[in-house]
């Protein structure tokens, strides 16, 4: 942030109105997770993505997919649903020898009311396209396995397509 110029509040405390800063912003992640620059978590992702703001029903919650990562295939059965990660994880599936105690204590956190989370972060191709974790697969499997319990909606921040 400060090769860029860039401080603290631009991302802590956004003005999205600002189109200064929403460039600022891009740069910053661009520079650090390979935003607008088909790299590292973004690798694949369209330039174009137009972000809104929105929320999720628990139940839309398990239909969210996982990137394509070999901790999250092999946690899905290849099917990259949260869903199904929900499921291996309480069927006990271990994966690369990774324990869940980070899913169950986040799960706690949630069954506790403690869930004041920033927003899971999802990309998709349009309104109707299924749409993929960017960030918060460990938050997104943790309402998952809260299940009924879980909040009725998740706030998301979702990245699509324009066009």
């Amino acid at each position: 942030m400060r090769s860029l110029g860039a401080e603290e509040a631009v991302i802590t405390q956004p003005d999205i109105t600002d189109m200064r800063e929403n460039e600022l912003r891009a740069r910053v992640l661009g520079a650090y997770r390979g935003y607008q620059q088909d790299r590292e978590m973004f690798d694949g992702i369209p330039d174009n993505l137009t972000w809104h703001e929105a929320e999720l029903t628990r139940q839309e919650i398990g239909n969210l997919r996982y990137v394509d990562y070999s901790y999250w295939n092999e946690l899905t059965d290849n099917t990259h649903l949260v869903k199904d990660g929900v499921k291996n994880i309480q069927r006990g599936k271990m994966v690369f020898g990774v324990p869940h105690d980070r899913f169950w204590a986040v799960t706690e956190r949630i069954l506790r009311g403690d869930h004041d989370f920033e927003p899971v972060i999802l990309w998709g191709q349009d309104s109707g396209s299924p749409l993929e974790i960017l960030e918060g697969h460990l938050r997104a499997t943790a309402f998952g396995l809260a299940g009924d319990r879980a909040p009725g909606v998740i706030q998301v921040l979702v990245g699509l397509c324009d066009g």
